[in-house]
């Protein structure tokens, strides 16, 4: 075949398969190329059928099941709150997983394995389709523990439990759920199901799992450490951590490893400057466990650490070189996607880079035949110029994964130890989704939300906001909290809730009324919205094309 002939075969390929997206036939794995631009239903909100009361309501997560009814859970102005949709443009009434019952917050939610990827299935059996919700609540075992609901029947109603007994209390649970195939879809799923929450402790600041192997019936209820002991993970996490994820693999060759991801500084500086409590450190390194025994014994290794630091150098209680970037805005991300690769995202400033700004990067692991993840160089996710926060991530067929996160032209610049510096007003956020279909490597961009949520700073040194001397020159208003979610269906097209406070804005309240500080920024309360995607290509390569409804 001659040069000529070949470029146009390939051509001709490169049509074709878009051709396939566009008819909503299977696309190839790991195609290379950005995919299409993403499209979105108008945006609603899941908390409204608390009406005035859900004002304040922040840090949303969402899951979805099997049938492909999506479920989002939240934190704020009273207990913690789930409600669903079949339909992304309507949710039912709010109710509480754990009623009565005192619970703080810090929610999080997974379900059973579905049965097949690809397509939604109507739910089975009773017990073939589980939702689980977590969140800290006090126990007999201390105020800040882990309390645990299972619903069989898609939230109509939940059975609450103790997860966790840590005499040194819990913080911020994240969690995973994992059935084995055998299980998935008949009336065994649940009591076959793993559900596994990380978390971390305020004294040792140790990475966690609490776990439980029937679908929350019962729990190992005293927390398994998940660092390798006497690894130099487990040495730099001493006394400050911020747990960032925990997945399990649901398909692979490997199917049933579970990995967690943190983040944390070095040793000298979490001990000189306030652990667990302050978040003053420059957070520079994101390690990774994972386990292939349950969660027994774990294997720790390094995902990211700045390229700028100068590690263990720096006398305790001073900050790090100038050179050192934070990349705690807030939470990092995991997902694992059917082939085994591992996805890793978080913000971080690149200072190499000719206008440095906070974007976000994604890094991909792939498991080698050792067992060890091997991952590649970070690659920026966000196609435009301005500040991000808050990646939240999902993952699909093999090399398909969608990244959310907050995103706002202004560009912030940098405070004290490399934390991001306060913004004013003007700078006005909006919720992205980049979409990669080849493994990581090329995104497209889309916008989520239908109007702006947000105007002003975002705190991201968490319970510390509001805390740091003038002289820091941090951002402090932390009305969004810390983070926000995306999941895909078994359908492959993405739901996505977040904080927003487009509601109070007003004569009085909005980006225009001091576009050049931020003392405005405090008249906006926060509700909780939702979108579903409605065009596009969904992460397992079939075109999306309306809101998918849950099966009855």
């Amino acid at each position: 075949m001659s040069a000529g002939l070949l470029r146009r075969y390939m051509a001709l390929l490169s049509v074709a398969a878009v051709f396939a997206a566009i008819s909503g036939n299977q696309v190839a794995v790991a195609k290379s190329g950005a995919p299409p631009p993403a499209r979105f239903t108008p945006n609603v909100k899941a908390d409204a059928s608390l009406g005035s009361q859900g004002q304040g309501d922040n840090e949303p997560q969402v899951t979805v099941d099997q049938s492909g009814m999506a479920y989002v859970t939240w934190q704020g102005s009273g207990e913690p709150m789930v409600s669903s949709t079949a339909d992304g443009r309507t949710f039912g009434p709010a109710t509480a997983p754990d009623p009565n019952h005192n619970d703080i917050g810090d929610v999080a939610l997974a379900t059973t394995t579905a049965a097949r990827p690809g397509m939604d299935t109507a739910p089975r059996p009773s017990g073939a389709n589980g939702v689980f919700w977590g969140d800290i609540g006090p126990t007999l075992c201390g105020a800040l523990e882990i309390r645990e609901a299972t619903s069989a029947n898609q939230g109509t109603s939940w059975s609450p439990t103790d997860a966790a007994c840590d005499p040194n209390q819990v913080d911020r649970p994240w969690i995973a759920a994992y059935t084995p195939a055998q299980y998935r879809g008949t009336a065994a799923a649940i009591a076959h199901t793993q559900v596994f929450f990380e978390h971390h402790d305020f004294t040792t600041s140790d990475i966690t799992v609490t776990r439980s192997f029937d679908g929350g019936a019962t729990w190992n209820q005293v927390p398994q450490l998940a660092e390798q002991p006497g690894s130099f993970q487990q040495l730099d996490t001493t006394c400050n951590s911020i747990p960032s994820g925990i997945a399990f693999d649901q398909r692979s060759a490997r199917a049933g490893r579970v990995y967690v991801i943190w983040e944390t500084s070095d040793l000298i500086n979490n001990l000189g400057l306030g652990c667990d409590y302050t978040q003053a450190q420059t957070f520079d390194r994101l390690f990774m466990s994972y386990s292939d025994d349950g969660g027994t014994t774990w294997t720790s290794s390094t995902v990211f650490s700045d390229p700028g630091c100068a590690q263990g150098t720096v006398a305790a209680g001073t900050s790090f070189p100038n050179a050192c970037q934070d990349m705690s805005e807030l939470f990092n991300a995991l997902a694992v996607d059917d082939a085994g690769n591992v996805y890793v995202a978080f913000a971080w400033r690149d200072p190499m880079q000719t206008n440095p700004e906070y974007d976000i990067y994604i890094e991909k692991g792939t498991p080698q035949p050792s067992g060890a993840v091997s991952f590649g160089q970070p690659v920026k996710v966000n196609t435009d110029t301005g500040t991000h926060y808050m990646p939240w991530l999902a993952a699909g067929q093999n090399g398909a994964v969608d990244v959310v996160f907050y995103g706002t032209p202004y560009v912030q610049g940098v405070g004290a130890f490399n934390k991001p510096a306060a913004a004013p007003g003007s700078a006005v956020w909006d919720v992205y989704m980049a979409q990669s279909l080849d493994g990581a490597t090329t995104f497209t961009q889309s916008r989520v939300s239908d109007h702006s949520v947000y105007f002003g700073d975002i705190c991201s040194t968490g319970i510390f906001c509001g805390l740091a001397p003038p002289q820091f020159n941090w951002g402090e208003d932390r009305i969004l909290f810390d983070d926000f979610g995306v999941a895909i269906g078994p359908d492959g097209a993405a739901r996505v809730a977040w904080t927003d406070t487009r509601d109070s804005w007003g004569p009085s309240c909005g980006p225009t009324v001091s576009p050049n500080d931020d003392s405005n920024v405090p008249c906006q309360s926060s509700r909780i919205y939702f979108a579903c995607q409605s065009g596009g290509v969904g992460l397992y390569g079939k075109a999306v094309s309306g809101c998918p409804v849950a099966k009855k």
